[in-house]
């Protein structure tokens, strides 16, 4: 038993960490080309809702489609509304796996993250390390959901398990309401199916009882996916509720149907439906699944344009994710090039008005804890725009540009790399302190010095990138421009402070002395950077203030 339960949290740590791997490298795919492919590929309900089938066919699991799915919503690869059309071409296509002997994927998945874990540390894959991530990301996804029906599979034979099903067979409620206790148990409807059954192939269950068996399961199936989705947020959280719901909505259209046609109180249901189809217990089970999602995702899919816009009031956007989200670019922009650098500037100074969030963050984390996940969701949905600009740059330098246009877009592709430190080197630099800020002693009052320091000139770099104002531009330069004096001010801090330091705090500090110097250093470079492009900007003419709700 324990090592059942030591294989089930190996599956859950290995599920999780697969959907983030896989949700990164998708991250950094997400490229104009593969944007334009998904859309095409699921523009329709009858193409998305066929993607879905072949993701069935693939993962056969509801779960692992949802967070690869949530996944390519995170990456701005597909929009969530179509992302749930292909759920319910998911949930069907799962079912169907029921009536034919379900395909071993195991040698699949080994030989994937096999195959693309070695090609991850070969250098000679390098251009193809991102491609190569996602698949291992997946296969991991796989594969720990696999560990985790290992060591909780065995629970549903357990003798109490079958002989508590038997004992209930005759109320179909309570089978019902087992059948979702024990998805929640053992983490796989297909396991709940095979005990119905096995039940049904003895003689305990007959076909009523097998039907409320696939509709519990089913309902199990919406509760567990609730709990191992309710961390995530914004759309992401959208698309999982909706798989919830595709479920309830099953739920609640079968349920009634089947008590009301047990109780003799309609004269025919779901019952009487799959008789007509088979005469076998043990297959009303396959077919019980299959017609409680073609109701569900069939509904569900009917009604997705009121539903949809119910889920995002409910589970809004994140301010963080609608920061992530481009403002100015869009996939077509580049049939007008030299409007598309124009663009691709005002996006990335829209970027570097949102440092101030990192800066907002540092200054007032609250609970350390709480303060390290805010700034990591912050950085990531930075770097996500990051990408989409860089991107945009990349296909503008083999566009048809007039030499001053190119001058500009080397000025942007410059001002890139340098965003990109500051983003990275401010992270690197709050992680380092976010844990002392509150400390009242002498490495609290240095840690709050450093971060002040540098929210003064984050606050107004953000200013300047906001309004081109050119009052604050000269402010900017003049906090900027005697470096060698900022930084004997953060030298003389350190130095004041060692004497009075642990020996770990001296080291945290001789570190973030460092990394303070080397992000000053990179604003700086940053500011010089901008202000090229202000003044040659000024002098054609296009230099404005972003709009206000950027």
């Amino acid at each position: 038993m324990l090592l059942d339960v030591t294989t089930a949290l190996a599956g859950l740590g290995l599920f999780f960490l697969g959907a983030r791997t896989l949700g990164d490298a998708l991250k950094r795919l997400a490229g104009r080309r593969v944007r334009v492919a998904v859309a095409r590929s699921t523009d329709g309900p009858l193409k998305a809702a066929g993607m879905g089938l072949v993701m069935a066919a693939v993962t056969q699991s509801t779960q692992v489609a949802t967070f690869i799915l949530a996944g390519m919503i995170r990456a701005a690869l597909i929009r969530a509304e179509r992302a749930m059309m292909v759920m319910t071409g998911v949930n069907v296509g799962v079912c169907g796996l029921l009536f034919v002997a379900t395909f071993d994927v195991r040698i699949v998945v080994y030989a994937v993250i096999g195959l693309s874990g070695i090609a991850m540390t070969r250098a000679r894959f390098a251009p193809w390390r991102d491609q190569f991530s996602a698949l291992f990301g997946a296969g991991l996804l796989l594969f720990g959901l696999g560990l985790l029906r290992q060591g909780t599979v065995p629970i549903a034979g357990l003798d109490i398990v079958t002989g508590t099903m038997a004992a209930i067979s005759g109320h179909d409620i309570l089978v019902f309401l087992a059948a979702a206790l024990l998805i929640l148990a053992v983490q796989s409807s297909s396991a709940v199916g095979m005990i119905g059954i096995s039940l049904a192939g003895a003689g305990l269950f007959g076909p009523e009882q097998a039907i409320a068996l696939a509709f519990g399961a089913n309902f199990g199936t919406a509760l567990n996916m609730a709990l191992l989705t309710r961390s995530m947020t914004g759309r992401a959280r959208q698309l999982a509720m909706f798989q919830v719901l595709v479920n309830l909505v099953g739920t609640a259209v079968t349920l009634p149907l089947l008590l009301a046609e047990s109780a003799g109180l309609t004269g025919f249901g779901p019952i009487g439906a799959i008789a007509a189809l088979t005469g076998d217990a043990g297959r009303s089970v396959a077919w019980a699944f299959l017609l409680f999602n073609l109701i569900g995702a069939g509904l569900s899919g009917l009604l997705l344009p009121w539903i949809a816009p119910v889920l995002a009031r409910i589970w809004p956007v994140t301010r963080v994710e609608a920061d992530a989200q481009p403002a100015f670019l869009e996939d077509g922009m580049l049939r007008d090039p030299a409007g598309a650098l124009d663009l691709a500037i005002l996006e990335q100074r829209r970027l570097v008005a949102h440092l101030a969030h990192l800066s907002a963050i540092a200054a007032d984390p609250g609970d350390p804890a709480a303060g390290r996940v805010a700034m990591a969701q912050r950085v990531d949905g930075l770097l996500t725009l990051h990408g989409r600009i860089a991107e945009v740059l990349r296909d503008l330098g083999a566009a048809d540009i007039s030499a001053a246009a190119y001058e500009r877009l080397a000025r942007a592709v410059a001002n890139h790399q340098r965003l990109d430190g500051v983003i990275h080197g401010f992270a690197e630099l709050a992680g380092t302190l976010i844990d002392r800020l509150t400390d009242p002693g002498v490495m609290g009052r240095v840690s709050r010095g450093m971060l002040d320091g540098i929210d003064a000139v984050v606050m107004t770099l953000a200013e300047v990138a906001q309004s081109a104002d050119a009052d604050e531009r000269m402010l900017l330069r003049a906090m900027t421009g005697d470096r060698a004096e900022t930084m004997g001010r953060i030298r003389s801090s350190y130095l004041a402070a060692e004497e009075a330091l642990t020996p770990a705090d001296r080291g945290r500090l001789l570190l973030a002395t460092n990394l303070c110097e080397r992000l000053f250093w990179m604003l700086g470079s940053l500011v010089e950077g901008l202000e090229a492009e202000f003044k040659a900007g000024s002098e054609d003419g296009v230099v404005l203030p972003l709009p206000e709700a950027s």
